[in-house]
């Protein structure tokens, strides 16, 4: 059995144990990370995305996914080996329904990507390399998706979110070409961004919510 298929056979025994109905419900989200154990920088990242990757503007929500990520990032960069998050964050509560839908999704998800996923380029997620981009990464997520564009463009954070998914396969299959994609995925998120941006200030908020919506 390959180092990939073990991890992968990994991932998907803690995401189960993740689903699994928990003495105290409902649960908070720092009680459930706490039993990731050392996945915690790749599951954390993987499910805190999802919600992300529908076309409805999160609001208030948004900015609470992107102090997660700046904390992920930050921890991942720096190489420490105990993930911490804000105890706003850890005390948010999960239902056993949300959970089993979230993993549910995660793993089809994670079994698409992988599909599209073979060792190659292993430099890229090995050692202090694969800490420090994917903290990098994980960072930049955290900004991009904290920028308001009114509340007016849907999936405008589609990119960022598959910067995330491509990073995480990347780093459990051990296909650095996966951490490329998301690094391309940044980049075309700042582009978007950019074109957004001149837009509104071109048109003004008033025809550009009219242009995007009717």
């Amino acid at each position: 059995m390959s180092d990939a298929t073990s991890q992968f056979d990994d991932l998907v025994a803690t995401l189960n144990q993740f689903a699994a109905p928990a003495a105290t419900e409902p649960l908070a989200f720092g009680d459930a990370l706490d039993s990731l154990g050392h996945n915690a920088y790749t599951l954390t990242a993987t499910l805190a995305i999802l919600p992300f990757l529908q076309p409805i503007p999160l609001g208030l929500f948004a900015l609470v996914g992107s102090a997660a990520f700046i904390a992920l990032g930050l921890q991942l960069y720096k190489g420490e080996a105990n993930l911490a998050l804000p105890q706003k964050i850890r005390t948010v509560t999960l239902s056993l329904r949300m959970r089993q839908a979230l993993v549910n999704t995660c793993l089809n998800i994670i079994r698409f990507f992988r599909k599209l996923s073979k060792p190659r380029l292993s430099f890229l997620v090995e050692g202090r390399t694969k800490e420090k981009v994917g903290g990098f990464i994980f960072i930049m997520v955290g900004l991009l998706v904290a920028i308001p564009l009114g509340g007016v463009v849907p999936f405008k954070n589609l990119f960022p979110s598959l910067a995330v998914l491509f990073y995480c396969t990347g780093e459990v299959e051990r296909d650095g070409l996966m951490v490329i994609f998301a690094l391309i995925c940044l980049v075309l998120t700042i582009i978007f961004y950019s074109l957004l941006a001149y837009l509104i200030l071109k048109f003004g908020v008033v025809a550009f919510n009219h242009f995007f919506w009717k």
